[in-house]
């Protein structure tokens, strides 16, 4: 509490050139009251204070072993029940007495528990048993007699890393090269002799982000080794460093003493001329050999393993391998016994095969796999036989977009599945349900409502449980038959009334055309609870273009975003996407491609669509902030449109893409290194600042390195331009939350736009 007051009264002393709205003639003591009570008005409408207000807007079922009957926490004001649903019976009932559980509880100790809130940690209910845990005790109790057991839990120990399953065997690395232990015996075979630093066997790259929350030195190796479920092999890899740059943070305030502190760390950055390469590695446990595999490397482009794979229920290990330039992407399998790697499945693409949806699931009673691909425009499904790779059949067609497979019933030859973009005349974003024969016949859809759904499916795929909502409905959770969709029963709806008591509205929704004068793209704007249609707001864009994916919310969960507070210190926020973000189609993505600068185009087309149709909009103060990617946006836009945008605020930027990842810059540039690198780049574009500017980035940033930040800075000043920097000490990459981040940018925002 002590520390909010004092960020509220930094705020205050930085925003007194706000209180110009105010009305004339007041003094400055009343100012600041006025003041004071904006920012603790706009406070109640942080997320971390709205969220809890809303009661049972999400259910997880736990089924019980005969997979026919489900149980859910239900919360109750402060209060929460064990609720039993028998979707067979139709109802749904307390799962036991609590009043019961709750007097043998006390009786044995615990005077604090109430049935009102039983501190269950898990729970197990099968039959006449209950069982659960309370810290470091766990119980068991036999209903209907509630005659209960309990015992201390033994303290669970850290597993050794790269023991197998069995637990005879273990591999370990030393000196960058492998060895295999006999636990029993003790017996050491030394499996490689080649591993040097710069070419070592197993490693990983950890991120240094976590050494930095514990506060202990960074461990700079991890190890990946993949056993076989019948520990009879292991997979991993020797890794070739040898042209991947270290990068360098320098802690300034730490507790070890005054000096700085530098971590250095391997960090494949995109563009530069060699990314690590990983070649696979079998060990024979049988035999005591390691083998490298005759396929071909896999690159590393971010932290941790090289390698994207498991162990499948075969025998075989399957994994992912995309080629750089991301214009190719495999899916291959490993047979052990005979040490030979296929290549099941392989995409192409002139631009790019986005590896944020490629989806693979064996089905191996059916000699079958599904595989996931945009190769006609939309991201759908299709059936290959798993022992000869042949495509068999698109499983899902037409003009919708595959979001996840929810459920394949093997024995009806069905799969379930959400999906968006099919059902005409309403939001293209919103997921609903359908399920569909593998030979692609039969599509129905489950959900019909115009809503987003979040499905499950019981483990015997008689029922599913559905929560909807939309921006401005609260959730509703029912039952539903899974073959005619039909609602069984409502199982609970979302408590929002203490929610609703703040004086929060859910934003409004809108449609608007994209730069292009024919695409439709959609949004929220987010009002003042105060909100008078007869004045006039300024607008503030929340803008995150990130190609991989699309960022308004669908759902009800509005209220757990900034734009809330933002919007009740006086301003129209907007949230959008437009185009060459994801779930659209491959037309719709591409926009972005080559083009990440182009993000902003459909935002300032929308917005002002948006201060024509709505005279309450000052299209005169136009702000916008960002995070991340959107802290790109952000910088970007107003560089690209300096006389549209007049205040931004960007944390975390990569504002020019070679010092961020490979992994997600390549995807959407391509590689090798084009025209277009520089072109998109802020620091090209720094020249044109005219607006107000606030930069900020956190002095830890494992994510984009805040030397982003301050090239882009260095640009700035070579301009001539005017701005404002913000460094966090010992802060990471999401800014977006820290709550003197958040004062700053409103305090921002009110005195260089309001």
């Amino acid at each position: 509490m002590l520390q909010r007051t004092l960020a509220l009264l930094v705020s205050l002393s930085l925003i007194l050139t706000a209180c110009q709205s105010l009305p004339v003639g007041k003094s400055k003591a009343e100012q600041q009251r006025d003041s004071q009570k904006l920012y603790l008005r706009a406070e109640q409408f942080l997320p971390q204070n709205l969220t809890p207000l809303v009661k049972n807007d999400k259910l997880t079922a736990n089924w019980l072993d005969e997979g026919n009957r489900f149980w859910f926490v239900q919360q109750h004001g402060h209060d929460h029940r064990f609720v039993l649903v028998d979707p067979s019976k139709n109802t749904q009932f307390a799962a036991f007495d609590h009043q019961k559980i709750a007097d043998v509880l006390r009786t044995e100790g615990l005077t604090e528990v109430s049935a009102a809130r039983l501190p269950f940690k898990q729970i197990t209910l099968s039959g006449s048993q209950l069982a659960f845990n309370i810290e470091q005790t766990q119980w068991s109790c036999t209903l209907p007699a509630y005659t209960c057991d309990h015992q201390v839990l033994a303290q669970a120990e850290e597993p050794e890393q790269g023991v197998s399953a069995n637990g005879l065997w273990q591999v370990i690395v030393e000196n960058h090269n492998l060895i295999l232990v006999n636990r029993q015996s003790k017996e050491r075979t030394v499996l490689t002799r080649d591993g040097t630093e710069e070419n070592p066997y197993a490693a990983t790259h950890p991120n240094p982000a976590r050494s930095f929350k514990a506060g202990t030195d960074y461990q700079r190796e991890g190890v990946s080794l993949a056993w076989s479920k019948d520990s009879r092999y292991l997979i991993t890899y020797q890794l070739d460093r040898s042209g991947t740059d270290l990068y360098t943070l320098v802690q300034s305030d730490h507790e070890a003493s005054l000096r700085p502190k530098a971590v250095h760390y391997y960090y494949p950055s995109a563009g530069q001329e060699t990314l690590p390469q990983a070649s696979l590695v079998l060990v024979d446990i049988a035999k005591k050999r390691a083998t490298k595999l005759d396929t071909p490397p896999v690159m590393q482009t971010y932290y941790g393993s090289a390698l994207w794979g498991w162990w499948q229920e075969n025998g075989r290990y399957v994994y992912h391998d995309r080629r750089r330039g991301n214009r190719q992407y495999f899916m291959r399998e490993i047979d052990p016994q005979t040490a030979q790697v296929r290549t099941l499945v392989e995409e192409r693409d002139d631009k790019y095969v986005d590896p944020w949806v490629q989806t693979y699931r064996a089905l191996p009673e059916l000699d079958a796999f599904i595989w996931s691909s945009q190769r006609n425009g939309f991201q759908h499904l299709y059936l290959y036989q798993a022992s000869s790779g042949k495509l068999l059949n698109p499983i899902t067609q037409g003009k919708m977009t595959v979001r996840v497979i929810r459920g394949v019933d093997i024995k009806r030859r069905q799969i379930y599945f959400e999906a968006s973009g099919r059902e005409p005349n309403r939001d293209p974003y919103f997921r609903h349900l359908y399920r569909v024969n593998l030979d692609g016949s039969g599509l129905t859809l489950l959900t019909p409502e115009a809503a987003e759904h979040d499905t499950r499916l019981s483990p015997d795929f008689n029922f599913v449980i559905d929560t909807y909502s939309t921006a401005t409905q609260a959730p509703v959770t029912v039952l539903r038959d899974s073959h005619t969709g039909d609602i069984l029963q409502e199982i609970q709806r979302a408590d929002i009334s203490a929610l609703m008591a703040t004086g929060w509205r859910p934003p409004k929704p809108f449609e608007a055309l994209a730069a292009d004068g024919k695409t439709t793209v959609y949004g929220l704007m987010y009002l003042p609870s105060d909100f008078d249609p007869g004045k006039r707001y300024p607008v503030i864009d929340d803008i995150y273009t990130g190609p991989h994916n699309f960022f308004t919310p669908k759902s009800f969960n509005t209220y757990s975003r900034q734009a809330n507070a933002l919007a009740e210190l006086g301003f129209v926020v907007i949230k959008m996407d437009g185009r060459g973000t994801n779930k659209r189609g491959r037309t719709f993505h591409e926009y972005s491609f080559k083009n990440l600068g182009g993000g902003a185009d459909d935002h300032v087309a929308a917005i002002r669509q948006l201060a024509k149709r709505y005279t309450f909009i000052d299209i005169d103060r136009v702000g916008i902030f960002g995070f991340s990617a959107g802290g790109y946006d952000t910088a970007h836009a107003l560089f690209k449109y300096p006389d549209f945008f007049k205040v931004g605020v960007a944390a975390s930027g990569n504002h020019d893409f070679r010092v961020d990842k490979a992994g997600w810059n390549e995807i959407w540039m391509g590689y090798p290194v084009t025209p277009e690198w520089d072109k998109q780049s802020n620091l090209h574009w720094a020249k044109h600042l005219k607006g107000k500017l606030l930069l900020a980035h956190g002095e830890l940033d494992t994510n984009v390195h805040p030397a982003a930040t301050m090239q882009l800075v260095s640009a700035l000043i070579k301009a001539d331009k005017h701005f404002d920097l913000m460094i966090y000490p010992n802060m990471g990459h999401v800014l977006d939350e820290h709550p003197h981040f958040v004062r700053l940018r409103w305090d921002y925002f009110l005195r260089h736009l309001k």
